[in-house]
C-alpha cells in the first residue's frame, strides 16, 4: 500500500515563534457517522502533487502561561510545495513566504492584531526582512499498522527557519479524496527556541514575571494538493 505525502508540515511549523498553545481538554465522545467525503477517503496514489494554496489552512496558537485567558492565534498561508509519492516512499521539499504570517485573534487585547503581527515579523522573532522564506524537506514517511483504515502516518523532516535547521516529527492524517486530491491534517507542537526564537522565554531570561511566553507552540493544518 502506498504512503501519502507528508510535506504539509512545513507550513505549520513556521508560525511557531510567538506563544505556546493553550492546553485543551479532550472529552470522550462516540465516533461520528462518516460523512460522504469521509467515506470516499482512500490511500494516496503514486504521482506528484502540488499544493493548492487558496484551499489550504495553517493555524497557530499560543499563550502567556501566567495570564489567564492570554491565548492568541493566527495563520500562515501555504505558498509553494510539491511531493512525489512512489510505492512505500514519499519525497518533497517546500518553501513558504514568511510575509504571509498573520494574527487572527488577541482576545485579551482586542484590536491589537496588527501590532502583534508586526512584532512577530520583527528582529526579535522571525526577522522576516532578513529571512523572508522558510523551508521543509521530507526525510521519512512511516506507515502504521492501521494506516489503510485510519490514514494516519508518522512523518519526519527537516525544518529550516531563521537560518537554522532542525528535525521535526509528528503524526498526520493523509488521504486522497474522490477527485484524487491529496489532503493532509495534523496537530503538533514545536519548541521555538531551537530556531533561536528566545524572546520571552524563562529558560533564557530572568525576571520576566507574568510576561513569560511558553517555548512550545501548537500548530494545526489542513493542506490540499492536486495531482499533476
Amino acid at each position: 500500500m502506498k504512503n501519502p505525502l507528508v510535506w504539509v508540515i512545513i507550513v505549520i511549523v513556521f508560525v511557531g515563534g510567538y506563544f505556546a498553545f493553550a492546553s485543551m481538554s479532550k472529552e470522550e465522545v462516540s465516533a461520528p457517522t462518516p460523512s460522504a467525503s469521509e467515506a470516499e477517503r482512500r490511500v494516496v496514489s503514486d504521482g506528484t502533487y502540488q499544493v493548492v494554496s487558496e484551499e489550504s489552512e495553517v493555524g497557530w496558537a499560543g499563550k502567556k502561561p501566567l495570564l489567564e485567558g492570554y491565548v492568541n492565534d493566527g495563520s500562515i498561508a501555504v505558498s509553494v510545495g510539491t511531493v512525489t509519492v512512489a510505492g512505500e516512499s514519499a519525497t518533497g521539499s517546500f518553501t513558504i513566504d514568511m510575509n504571509t504570517l498573520s494574527v487572527s485573534n488577541t482576545p485579551t487585547k482586542p484590536g491589537s492584531e496588527n501590532a502583534l503581527e508586526g512584532h512577530l515579523k520583527g528582529e526579535r522573532w522571525f526577522n522576516v526582512a532578513a529571512y523572508p522564506q522558510a523551508s521543509f524537506e521530507i526525510t521519512r514517511v512511516a506507515k502504521r499498522p492501521d494506516s489503510d483504515v485510519s490514514y494516519t502516518y508518522d512523518v519526519k523532516g527537516n525544518l529550516t527557519m531563521k537560518g537554522q535547521t532542525h528535525e521535526v516529527s509528528f503524526p498526520a492524517m493523509i488521504y486522497e479524496d474522490a477527485d484524487r486530491r491529496l489532503h493532509a491534517r495534523a496537530e503538533t507542537e514545536i519548541d521555538r527556541t531551537k530556531w533561536g526564537i528566545t524572546a520571552g522565554s524563562n529558560n533564557f531570561f530572568d525576571n520576566l514575571a507574568d510576561n513569560v511566553i511558553d517555548d512550545m507552540v501548537a500548530l494545526s493544518f489542513h493542506v490540499v494538493a492536486e495531482r499533476q
